[in-house]
């Protein structure tokens, strides 16, 4: 790993300390790993190795974070079920203002307590990879346009839906109203 990255081992890595970060820019750079995403009880995304860019711009009344990710989520294709890498690539921008209390104001605008000593964006994180996420989660295409998937299993399903659906039609073909 190289040494500019901060192994994540748990959600307090993504923790800022507010009160007494001086006005001006910062760079931060991890690399995310199973380790993060089983602090999540999500069934979608257990492995996963992305690498998070934070650039982090400090003003008087506010901070704005932006996140650059790139990296790779197994995931369990929609079509065989088999599990796949996914490529994740995306850019995101968190405003956070201060105030009396925390709140969403947009997607990309929150508030927090001007008396908060720490900021947490790890749940933040988590939230942009799940946007980066395909509706349709299949293997990707090789080089000659051929999906990846599992042929026993296209074949399995392919077999049962041809059978199942004829007699269920031929079924509903009987059905008589009076």
């Amino acid at each position: 790993m190289p040494p500019y990255f901060t192994e994540v081992k748990s959600l307090r890595d993504y923790q800022i300390s507010v009160k007494g970060l001086d006005i001006g820019k910062y760079s931060y750079c991890y690399e995310i790993g199973d380790a993060f995403f089983e602090h999540f009880n999500f069934r979608d995304i257990k492995k996963g190795n992305l690498l998070l860019d934070v650039q982090l711009e400090k003003e008087s009344n506010l901070m704005v974070f932006n996140f650059s990710f790139s990296g790779t989520v197994e995931l369990h294709c929609d079509r065989c079920l088999e599990l796949y890498n996914q490529f994740l690539k995306g850019d995101y921008k968190l405003i956070v203002k201060y105030s009396n209390k925390f709140e969403e104001l947009s997607d990309e605008v929150i508030s927090i307590s001007a008396n908060l000593n720490y900021f947490n964006f790890g749940q933040y994180i988590f939230e942009f990879i799940n946007l980066m996420l395909p509706l349709k989660k299949v293997h990707p295409e090789d080089d000659n346009s051929n999906n990846n998937c599992d042929s026993d299993m296209l074949n399995k399903l392919k077999e049962y839906s041809n059978n199942s659906s004829d007699v269920s039609w031929n079924n509903l073909k009987n059905i008589k109203l009076d």
